[in-house]
């Protein structure tokens, strides 16, 4: 074994395998030589498989081809899944007097690599069909008034469809921007005390004037609570719990808001409405990107899909959990606690 460790690969290169977690190393015959624990819990295998076809630790397509690849000389790359885990293969041929004589095979988990890579290409078509939808109705209300084929009465009605539209656009940028800052926040981020129950409170204020439009009452319960955060992040956070409280409920309804202390005394902030409600199986959903409950009622009220992905990023940089009990036509109530 150490003679194969220290021959040359098919790349010039010399493998030290000090320095990789999982490293499997193979004779020309594909029978294993040597591994490192990690390989055996990487790949769900409970006991040592020294001198045993590597195959035993894989037996996918994928897994075959990239060993026999090595096997042949040649340097190759593969990604494969193990069970829930996605995996990079690294697999270099080793020569001993330019014939095979094995392999080296690097094993690097990047599920949580891939994870953020879906999500990032996820985010990105999102919000590219999120931004194209005013857009594309800017331009053909523009387009149509440029014409000349609207009367001089009806440009008010068309210019405050530019408008609203508009207006749903720079709400969309600016959630993006929240969500996107909220993905790369440092955790070193400088944080103060911050007053759940005040903070509350002036977020009510500043909603009451779109509350009153659909006749729904506000009202906050609870005492002085302080805990240690961001306090823009936790405004941001507190604004959308209430803002989606009022826009998904029905008028004439009411939206409470708690701030107290549970039986583990941990601070806690709960919103709850007597909205439309959320079905059971569409309750883990909510706080992903641009996932919608009613996508309909969303466009209505010029909902961008955002706010509570907003909320998710800002528990998870403070540290809190979310506690979500929705019922259909019977409302929601969501406690974020600290």
């Amino acid at each position: 074994m150490q003679k194969l460790l220290q021959m040359k690969t098919g790349r010039d290169d010399i493998i030290n395998i000090n320095i990789y977690n999982n490293v499997i190393i193979i004779d020309k015959n594909a029978r294993v030589l040597s591994h490192n624990t990690s390989v055996l819990k990487l790949f769900g295998v409970l006991e040592s498989v020294e001198q045993k076809n590597v195959l035993v630790l894989n037996r996918t397509k994928e897994f075959e081809n990239a060993v026999a690849l090595a096997l042949e000389g040649r340097h190759n790359e593969k990604i494969i899944t193990v069970g829930e885990r996605v995996c990079n293969l690294y697999l270099n041929p080793v020569f001993d007097d330019e014939k095979i004589a094995g392999a080296i095979i690097v094993v690097t988990d990047v599920t949580e690599k891939e994870k953020r890579e879906h999500l990032r290409r996820e985010f990105s078509a999102n919000v590219s069909h999120e931004l194209k939808t005013p857009l594309t109705s800017i331009s053909g209300i523009a387009e149509i008034i440029k014409s000349g084929i609207v009367e001089t009465k009806d440009v008010p009605e068309f210019a405050g469809k530019i408008h609203k539209e508009a207006s749903r656009l720079i709400t969309l940028v600016e959630d993006i921007i929240k969500v996107s800052q909220l993905d790369e926040a440092d955790t070193t981020v400088e944080k103060e005390r911050v007053n759940l129950y005040e903070l509350s409170g002036e977020v009510l204020e500043q909603l009451e004037p779109v509350a009153k439009l659909n006749a729904i009452r506000l009202s906050l319960m609870g005492e002085d609570i302080a805990i240690v955060g961001v306090k823009s992040i936790i405004r941001e956070m507190i604004f959308n719990l209430c803002d989606n409280a009022i826009k998904y409920n029905k008028p004439e309804g009411e939206v409470i808001v708690k701030v107290k202390l549970d039986e583990n005394k941990r601070s806690y902030i709960e919103v709850k409405d007597t909205g439309i409600g959320i079905a059971s199986d569409q309750q883990d959903r909510i706080f992903e990107r641009f996932y919608r409950v009613d996508k309909s009622h969303s466009k209505e009220i010029g909902g961008t899909g955002l706010g509570l992905s907003i909320v998710k990023h800002g528990a998870i940089l403070h540290g809190a959990d979310i506690i979500v009990d929705s019922k259909l036509e019977y409302g929601t109530r969501i406690r974020v606690t600290f």
